[in-house]
Parts: C-alpha cells; structure tokens; sequence
C-alpha cells in the first residue's frame, strides 16, 4: 500500500505543478528553469566533488611513501656516482697533465741535446774545412 500511497503524492505534486506552471509568465518560467539548472548543476559539482574526495581517500599513502623512498634512494645512488664520475675525471685530468710535463721534459731535454749536437756538427764541420783547406793549399804537409 505504501508504494500505492507514494504514486499518488507524486501525481497529486505533477498536477500542482501543471496547474500552477500554467499560470506563470514565461519570464518567470525562465527564471524557475534558471534556478533548477543552477540547482543540478551544483548538486552535479558536489557529486564529483564527493568523487574525489573518495577517490583521494581510497589512495594507498604507504605505496605512495614506499616509492618516494626508493626515488630517493635512486637519486642518492646517481649523486654517488656522479661524484665518483668527477672524481675520477679529475685523476684523468691529472695524469693527463702529469705526462704532458713529463712529454714537455723529455722534448726539452731532446731540444738541448739537438742543439749541443747541432754545435758540435758545426764545430767538425769547420774543423774539417778547415784542414780540407789546409790539405789543397799544402798537400804535402802530411795533414
């Protein structure tokens, strides 16, 4: 009987409104629509308001913190390497400059030696003109 009783109230509210709906101007039928749509539209904003409010309720804070924590573990595990990266960049530079110095000396050393060789080529280049000189002028001192 209950379900009988409740058909009856909402038919009895539908002709109510007919009737009265009937009687309105079409301004004020424009303002009521106006008003039930904004009416929808807030209650349709609540409702995906409430959806979000559940969906952020429902989210697993634990898993969230457990990746955060292996992000920074990754992030600790790239500094340390990076760190390893430019220190050993650094040995690189080192030794790199090491053996130039070392390269630098050497040359050096060869460049003194070329040029006390290049004197003393001179020197018996001289010599020998010199007594080569000698010998055509006198060839027979016996030099």
């Amino acid at each position: 009987m209950s379900g009988r009783r409740e058909t009856d109230d909402i038919q009895d509210q539908v002709k109510f409104l007919k009737s009265h709906v009937g009687k309105m101007s079409w301004g004020a039928r424009l303002a009521a629509l106006t008003v039930v749509g904004s009416l929808i539209g807030t209650l349709y904003g609540g409702f995906q308001i409430w959806l979000k409010v559940e969906e952020l309720a429902s989210l697993d804070i634990g898993a969230y913190q457990a990746q955060m924590e292996q992000t920074d573990n990754k992030i600790e595990t790239q500094e340390k390497l990076l760190e390893s990266i430019e220190q050993n960049l650094r040995d690189a530079k080192q030794l790199i400059y090491d053996v130039e110095k070392r390269v630098n000396d050497k040359v050096v050393h060869f460049e003194n030696k070329m040029d006390k060789f290049e004197v003393k080529v001179e020197q018996n280049k001289a010599d020998l003109e010199d007594k080569l000189q000698k010998a055509l002028d006198n060839p027979l001192s016996g030099n």
